[in-house]
């Protein structure tokens, strides 16, 4: 059932996918005016196979969307809108979480083509989520990103990489800044 609301959420997972315990699968359990991009091979991502999935799937929506991006979805995203955006009408900003440097050496081999989000020129409205401890993006590069992108910054201590490891269930602190983006972006 979705909701009358006039856009959906769409949710970007990083590499592997999200899995129940990550926040992502709270909000888009909890929320019906949700989508989520399903990509053929999770475990080795290729740039261009993930951009192309991403288009594809935004050629089909009927509504805007606001992007709900964890880890290298967020690459894909910054990916994406340096090919295709700005794409009136279909996405209407993004929500980056817990953004990765694909130059740290924690950055996993079998993710090939993305480069860091600092190179890109921003062509969409953006918030940034870093933890202080985040092991795949130091907190450094995600606050130089936001600069370089002229995006929100927002630090949310230390949660490590934000995602299901990290124990945060629902995260409601962080669904309440998605609901502030996402109010900024329709008002």
């Amino acid at each position: 059932m979705k909701s009358d609301l006039a856009y959906d959420w769409l949710f970007l997972a990083g590499i592997g996918n999200s899995g129940p315990t990550h926040w992502q699968r709270h909000w888009e359990a909890e929320h019906p005016n949700t989508l989520w991009l399903e990509h053929r091979d999770w475990d080795s991502p290729s740039r261009d196979e993930w951009v192309g999935e991403l288009q594809q799937l935004l050629s089909t929506c009927q509504r805007p969307v606001v992007v709900v991006a964890h880890s290298l979805g967020c690459l894909l995203l910054l990916e994406w809108a340096a090919e295709y955006a700005p794409a009136p009408n279909k996405v209407l900003g993004a929500f980056l979480v817990a953004v990765p440097d694909p130059r740290s050496t924690r950055f996993p081999q079998e993710a090939t083509g993305f480069r860091p989000a600092e190179d890109f020129a921003n062509r969409l409205p953006l918030s940034m989520v870093a933890s202080e401890n985040d092991p795949y993006g130091a907190l450094e590069y995600v606050q130089h990103s936001a600069r370089q992108l002229g995006c929100e910054y927002v630090n949310v201590g230390a949660l490590g990489h934000i995602n299901g490891k990290s124990q945060l269930g629902y995260w409601q602190p962080g669904f309440s800044l998605l609901q502030d983006f996402t109010r900024s972006l329709i008002a």
